[in-house]
């Protein structure tokens, strides 16, 4: 497992940069040459930098990004089997390294703010799905396009339904077409399309948003957010209303009350 104290330079070849700004964790997925795909090794270092990052006292968030200037994240790498089949699992290997991958991040304490440096596709497009806020360049190109070699995006599907359309969801993936970032926008994959010279700048004006606020209030907020997403109203509300009065007794809810009677911003200790 890789942990996010850990140097980067005393790993022998990472597929993952890790890097931890002040409060920020920026995790870099590191094999431009072959578009940032989704490899075996990629997928286990990233859930575990996630899995890690809970270790870090006073994280504010995570930023998710590519290395290079071309591609996010191109999806998974279609290397067939002897049999053609490049999705294959031995039996015993019942959970998709996809799957584990995103139920990593679905655990993250912190908000993840996607910095998507350029095109992404099939899975490249579930990770951007899976980040709770996403800031992309606006020559970046997008597409489910699965479909067009006998396949369907199925591992990325759930993100995909919390996210888009139902109407765009058929859209984009029966007709396996790509897209440009203005429709990314909006279809909802992305918060915002920006210039390459301006998306270090956005997804700092994102962080720093951010830290205006609360650190448990968003964490309960986000679990609260993924918790509740798929239950009925009724159900949802049985939740929410039980979270609400602990979360009121929270220090940091305390300071933000006093804050606000005496009209000063919160310290957020």
């Amino acid at each position: 497992m890789i942990h996010a104290q850990e140097p980067v330079e005393n790993l022998v070849d990472v597929k993952i940069r890790i890097e931890h700004r002040k409060d920020v964790l920026w995790l870099t997925i590191n094999t431009p040459d072959s578009h940032n795909t989704m490899s075996a090794q990629m997928l286990h270092e990233l859930a575990a930098a996630f899995d890690s990052a809970k270790h870090i006292s006073g994280l504010r968030a995570i930023v998710l990004t590519g290395a290079g200037e071309r591609t996010f994240c191109a999806g998974g790498q279609l290397t067939p089997s002897a049999d053609g089949n490049p999705f294959e699992l031995a039996p015993e290997q019942f959970d998709n390294p996809v799957a584990l991958l995103f139920r990593a991040m679905d655990r993250c304490d912190v908000p993840i703010v996607g910095k998507i440096n350029g095109s992404a596709f099939g899975g490249g497009v579930g990770l951007v799905c899976a980040c709770d806020i996403a800031i992309g360049v606006s020559s970046a190109q997008f597409g489910t396009t699965e479909a067009r070699v006998g396949v369907f995006p199925l591992m990325i599907l759930p993100l995909l339904m919390r996210v888009v359309s139902r109407r765009d969801l058929f859209e984009m993936c029966f007709y396996a077409e790509k897209f440009n970032a203005s429709k990314a926008v909006e279809r909802g994959l992305l918060n915002d399309a920006v210039e390459p010279a301006e998306l270090a700048h956005a997804v700092e004006a994102v962080i720093s948003k951010l830290r205006l606020n609360s650190p448990t209030a968003l964490k309960i907020g986000r679990r609260a957010i993924n918790a509740v997403t798929d239950l009925s109203l009724s159900d949802a509300l049985n939740t929410t209303q039980a979270l609400l009065p602990l979360l009121a007794q929270s220090a940091h809810a305390k300071e933000g009350f006093l804050a606000f009677r005496e009209k000063r911003p919160p310290v957020w200790v």
